[in-house]
């Protein structure tokens, strides 16, 4: 009996001590098998499981103390394994309207773009102003043969010696000269130096035997200088001096130096009148030379007589038959020296300032070239007016 009370009392005394020492992290041990004790109000399906997939959230901004340390805790952000996290929702954006294309680029002003060289069949691409010549060949003003275009007089009326000058101003009352550069077309350099150097009141003359007329007068005209055709005929020393296989001759008939005429007339369009080539004897020869010049007026061209010879009827006669006219004053280059040319270009100024008008010929050399572009280049102020050689026509006395 005593033993059994003091069993009991021994088993009271046991729990009272363990009341009173209770730990909840302590492990019950039962048989062998060690059971870890959950904290008190803890569900044991919410402690995190060690080895899981899910990342911890972190904690979240201005979480703690105060009043939203009471805030609902946010739940675990689910993940899709191997899968990015959705976007944040953003405001829908204007799409920005596309930025406008440039402009094409304009061509540089230094770029080598040359412009096209006007040709005898172009339109209108010659210079604008009060300078500007028209354009060739008019259609009215010119009639087809075998040999090519040849010029003829408008059913209007019109004169292709007047419609193709070179503008000048009539009451200009300076005394006038004009210059002719003759012989051009057979080289392309010397054709090339005239047109680019002179001025454009310089009338420039071309050989009918040169090459690419069409090409030359009219880049020529572009420039603004005025045209004239050289046409060959007989000189006295004909055949040892022999002007080519289409020269006038005073052993042909009529008809026969018509057709060579003919052949001349219709290399290249544009040109104001005829300048003869040679002629010491063709020009003196009355028989042979009036049908010429009658040709001449008939399709509507002036004349002007380089006056190879002192003896020459050609100016006479075109008064005659009234066909416009002019006549060669000097050769200013029968020596090619710099002093000559000047000498004879001093000579122009002086016929000129005596009867008005005066005309000097030239040949493309290079000092030629330069003493005439000089000499033009004064002329304003010395008083002189460098006029083409249209203004001059039928102003002069034989």
């Amino acid at each position: 009996m005593v033993v059994a009370l003091t069993l009991v009392v021994g088993v009271l005394a046991a729990c009272l001590w363990a009341g009173l020492t209770y730990d909840p992290n302590r492990a019950i041990h039962t048989a062998g098998i060690t059971v870890p004790l959950p904290p008190p109000n803890t569900p044991t399906d919410s402690a995190p499981k060690p080895g899981g997939g899910e990342s911890e959230e972190p904690t979240p901004p201005n979480a703690g103390a105060g009043a939203e340390a009471n805030a609902p805790a946010i739940p675990p952000r689910q993940t899709v394994p191997n899968s990015a996290p959705p976007p944040a929702t953003k405001p829908t954006e204007e799409k920005a309207p596309a930025p406008a294309q440039p402009p094409a680029a304009s061509p540089s002003p230094d770029r080598a773009q040359a412009p096209d060289v006007p040709t005898a069949s172009s339109s209108p691409a010659f210079p604008s102003g009060p300078e500007a010549l028209a354009p060739a060949p008019d259609p009215g003003l010119v009639e087809k043969s075998k040999d090519g275009l040849l010029p003829i007089v408008g059913s209007d009326g019109r004169k292709p010696w007047m419609v193709y000058a070179r503008p000048f101003d009539a009451t200009n009352p300076r005394p006038r000269i004009a210059l002719i550069i003759s012989d051009l077309g057979q080289s392309a350099a010397a054709t090339e130096a005239a047109i680019q150097t002179l001025p454009g009141s310089v009338t420039l003359a071309f050989n009918p035997y040169g090459q690419r007329l069409d090409y030359w007068a009219a880049r020529a005209r572009a420039a603004g200088h005025e045209v004239l055709l050289l046409v060959p005929m007989e000189p006295v020393n004909y055949p040892a001096n022999d002007p080519g296989p289409q020269t006038l001759l005073t052993t042909l008939s009529p008809p026969e130096n018509r057709e060579r005429l003919n052949w001349s007339l219709s290399r290249f369009p544009g040109y104001v009148g005829v300048l003869s080539l040679a002629g010491s004897r063709y020009t003196t020869a009355l028989e042979s030379l009036r049908p010429t010049l009658d040709e001449i007026r008939s399709r509507g061209l002036m004349f002007v007589d380089s006056r190879s010879s002192l003896r020459s009827s050609a100016f006479r006669i075109a008064g005659e038959i009234e066909l416009p006219r002019a006549l060669n004053n000097r050769f200013i280059d029968v020596q090619a020296s710099k002093d000559e040319i000047d000498r004879r270009l001093d000579e122009l100024v002086k016929i000129a300032s005596t009867s008005g008008f005066a005309i000097g010929i030239g040949q493309p050399y290079p000092a030629t070239l330069e003493r005439v572009a000089a000499f033009v280049r004064r002329a304003d102020s010395r008083g002189l007016a460098i006029a083409p050689v249209s203004a001059i026509a039928d102003r002069q006395k034989e």
